[in-house]
């Protein structure tokens, strides 16, 4: 006969690729928007807010890049044209 384990193992750890995967962004320093942004993620990952760091870090991803010149379709889904 065999003795299970009754109680829970020790968590995985997964060395940082879920953190790089959930927070890496690449901010333009050229861009209000996106300084403020980052320093709102460095803020919550030093809080340890990781609702909030994840949310910033989203909103940098989502950003409109810098170095294309805007479409129709981006204007007009962000209300500049109709």
């Amino acid at each position: 006969m065999t003795n299970p384990t009754k109680y829970p193992q020790p968590p995985v750890e997964l060395a940082g690729a879920v953190e790089a995967y959930l927070y890496d962004c690449e901010p333009d320093s050229n861009c209000g928007v996106c300084t403020a942004l980052a320093r709102e993620l460095d803020e919550a990952r030093a809080a340890k807010d990781w609702s909030r760091a994840y949310d910033a870090a989203a909103e940098v991803r989502n950003h409109p890049r810098h170095d294309t010149k805007p479409t129709d379709a981006d204007c007009v889904k962000a209300g500049t044209r109709s």
